[in-house]
């Protein structure tokens, strides 16, 4: 009778419950932790091409005032204008003419390249003429 009334009057936990609990917890960790980083990477890259059809849209507007001799549109090479290439906390932004893939250079390429904890991973859309919104982004090295 008396090791029923010790049992029932026992408090806290044994060194094999806190051991369970222990185990548990760290197996959630071990799971959640990658998944963290690759949810804050993709959070960063979302960024990239959100940033990439702005400057698509901007170069579009200064293309259609900026025409060379023969009519074909002339893209910004660089910042300045309305096209803001302002480098971000991940990325980098260049616009590439597409004169050297594309007889008529009429097409235009936007690359954001990772800077920091991006490095590595590039965005890249072919905006094939004036009138088209571009190919799907190109994601390289995530």
């Amino acid at each position: 009778m008396k090791s029923i009334r010790n049992a029932m009057n026992r408090k806290g936990f044994t060194m094999i419950e806190l051991m369970v609990v222990v185990v548990i917890v760290g197996v959630l960790a071990a799971i959640a932790v990658p998944m963290y980083g690759k949810y804050v990477k993709n959070a960063r890259l979302t960024e990239a091409t959100g940033r990439v059809g702005e400057i698509i849209t901007s170069s579009k507007a200064w293309a259609q005032e900026h025409e060379d001799a023969s009519g074909n549109p002339t893209w910004p090479a660089g910042a300045g204008g309305i096209v803001d290439l302002t480098a971000s906390e991940n990325f980098t932004y260049a616009i590439t003419d597409g004169a050297s893939t594309d007889a008529s250079a009429n097409s235009f390429e936007i690359t954001a390249t990772g800077t920091g904890r991006m490095a590595g991973v590039t965005v890249t859309v072919t905006v094939p003429n004036i009138g088209a919104n571009g190919s799907a982004p190109v994601v390289a090295g995530l």
